[in-house]
């Protein structure tokens, strides 16, 4: 049976009890609304009935969009749902959507893992996704706080920031989650960061150094990197321990800082 769309008025719709998302971009809350001011919402909302109230289930964002753009009335499908029912339904419609911050997933794939019972085989099917894409964003919620910020708010990926919580120096992490902050962090590039800072910090006996030959008036070798943010090769003596020249760095440093978020 094809669900059933009505109208409700937006002043007996109340927020989810457990809602997907924590936080919503205002500016995208905004160009929303005025997309719905010049087409209509093009796709209803889904709601539960608590009391004589309604309960958003499904579109918590399109609600308050809709809210925005000065809507009285919107287009819902009303559905019979218990509050695990509630959890299930989201868990189909949201986790589907490609626009969801993989810390809001993982809270729910949390409350749902360990809240509800549900096995992470079973929840892997219903939302259509694989065991591990389910388990990377439930590991996600044990990452230092700076860390889970920088992912929550869209400074950091996900895959950059797994590689960054591997580094278990808790200042050098911090350092690099800053700079990623500021500069832009690839996967490839913290996966990078993640490999040197293995290999500088192996015990002492964990290595042998076989001193190169010296041969009679050759100059000594440089060792040639790009830099990080300007990209021209230099020596690596002139750059500081990201790879980068320190110029490059300390311009980067000054016209972001205001904008930079305090990690603490």
């Amino acid at each position: 049976m094809a669900d059933v769309i009505t109208k409700i008025a937006l002043d007996i719709l109340d927020d989810p009890h457990a809602p997907m998302r924590t936080h919503m971009d205002e500016g995208k809350l905004d160009e929303l609304a005025a997309s719905i001011r010049a087409n209509g919402l093009i796709q209803p909302i889904t709601v539960r009935k608590v009391g004589e109230r309604y309960e958003v289930v499904a579109g918590h964002r399109r609600t308050k969009a809709a809210k925005i753009a000065g809507l009285v009335m919107i287009d819902a499908i009303v559905r019979e749902l218990d509050d695990e029912g509630t959890d299930w339904t989201r868990v189909h419609e949201n986790l589907y959507r490609e626009d969801i911050n993989p810390v809001d997933e993982g809270r729910y794939i949390r409350r749902m893992v360990d809240e509800r019972k549900v096995p992470p085989s079973v929840l892997a099917k219903m939302a259509g996704k694989s065991e591990q894409y389910l388990r990377a964003r439930y590991d996600l919620l044990d990452f230092p706080d700076y860390l889970l910020e920088s992912v929550e708010r869209g400074y950091i990926s996900l895959t950059a920031s797994r590689w960054l919580e591997k580094i278990t120096d808790d200042r050098i992490r911090k350092e690099y989650t800053r700079f990623g902050i500021l500069g832009g962090l690839t996967a490839k590039r913290a996966e990078a960061w993640y490999n040197s800072w293995t290999v500088g910090s192996l015990p002492a006996d964990a290595s042998t150094f076989v001193e190169a030959p010296v041969v009679p008036n050759e100059p000594p070798k440089k060792l040639i990197m790009p830099c990080l943010l300007c990209r021209y090769d230099d020596d690596i003596e002139n750059m500081g321990m990201h790879y980068a020249h320190r110029d490059c760095a300390a311009a980067v440093m000054k016209m972001q800082k205001e904008d930079a978020p305090t990690v603490s």
